[in-house]
């Protein structure tokens, strides 16, 4: 897994300083490196903890000299933290699942197997499906009844996928993702309670119906792009009448929850525990901080952004940036903040004035 500094340096970019000929094995935090690791040295207080470790080259940024540290040589990147993708991609073994089928798998004879595909033990792939080149289908997975999936997926372990799902290029899962769940979707014969309360919100009195939730089913799957990454133990929805979608190059955190018929642009990000309920829209290159939560049938524009545990709960124009509960600007949000935290002393200074003029009269 060795690796010359110049080699590394021909794979994420940047150039190099001092002996380019040194061979590393991995990568690590300067004040933990041996002599065969690549410090990742970008910033100054990271650079002061080389003295600590034993690494001969680090990474730097601009400006900073190799031999300040005591180094041997050195990559130089303009922005370390992209460098970083690269520099992990090279040194990451993955899992090392075996190639080839394994003896537990079960194999459906109506499925297709494309070349160069590893299935692990105990997984399931069901009739009518679809796996590309190059994919790797992890332990103890599942893939139903006519679900396409395209070229160099990566299953990891555990992971689910319901029928008639449809995956483009170099999908990722991690252990226990699930696609293609049925849709949480209920409704009684008369007018609900919880209706009731939506329509008037909060105004209309409980009636204590003891009405009956009758199951809406699923009848679409799901779609998704190129370049899709779901988190750990994140679900996604299959629609009721229509697929629920996820554009290209859409990565979501773990333990995200994606409802039914939802629809997502590309290039967006969904954080951890974000839960995007059924019907909504969110356009391309949407980041969604973590605990966010998207209302039913909310349309998000392009380019939003939200900070952690917001919750939107209506319509959200293109490049708004939205914090809070419910969502509002960010910047206002933050004004209300501060002038909630002066009220404490709004208060005590009211009450002492009225002290004084009532001492007055």
């Amino acid at each position: 897994m060795g690796f010359t500094l110049k080699e590394i340096c021909e794979a994420v970019g940047g150039y190099t300083e001092g002996d380019a000929t040194i061979i590393v094995n991995s990568v690590a935090e300067p004040g933990l490196a041996s002599e065969i690791d690549l410090a990742f040295a970008a910033e100054i207080n990271f650079a002061n903890q080389i003295k600590d470790g034993a690494s001969k080259v680090a990474i730097l940024s601009p400006g900073m000299n190799f031999r300040d540290y005591g180094l041997d040589g050195a990559l130089i990147v303009d922005r370390p933290r992209f460098a970083m993708s690269g520099l992990t991609k090279i040194f990451d073994q993955g899992q090392r699942y075996p190639t080839g089928i394994h003896s537990t798998a079960i194999v459906s004879k109506k499925s297709k197997i494309a070349k160069n595909v590893s299935i692990g033990p105990y997984s399931i792939i069901s009739d009518g499906v679809d796996i590309g080149e190059g994919s790797v289908i992890g332990p103890m997975c599942f893939v139903g009844v006519d679900t396409k999936i395209g070229d160099n997926a990566y299953l990891r372990e555990g992971v689910k996928i319901g029928s008639d799902v449809i995956i483009g290029k170099r999908f990722i899962a991690q252990s226990g993702a699930v696609i293609g769940s049925d849709g949480f979707s209920f409704v009684t014969k008369d007018v609900s309670d919880a209706e009731m309360a939506r329509e008037s919100l909060g105004k209309a009195q409980s009636s204590n119906n003891d009405n009956k939730w009758v199951r809406i089913h699923s009848l679409a799957g799901v779609v998704l792009g190129d370049d899709v990454e779901i988190g750990a133990n994140s679900t996604i929805d299959r629609g009721t009448v229509r697929a629920t979608r996820i554009g290209n190059n859409v990565k979501t955190d773990n333990l995200s929850q994606i409802g039914h018929n939802v629809s997502i642009g590309n290039n967006c990000l969904i954080c951890a525990q974000v839960g995007i309920a059924g019907s909504s829209r969110l356009g391309n290159n949407v980041v969604l901080g973590g605990q966010t939560g998207i209302s039913d049938n909310i349309v998000i524009g392009d380019n939003v952004i939200t900070g952690g545990a917001t919750k939107v709960l209506s319509n959200v124009p293109s490049g708004k940036i939205m914090l809070g509960y419910p969502a509002t600007s960010m910047d206002k949000q933050i004004e209300s903040y501060k002038a909630l935290r002066k009220l404490p002393n709004l208060v005590k200074q009211f009450a002492d004035l009225k002290k004084t003029i009532s001492k007055k009269r």
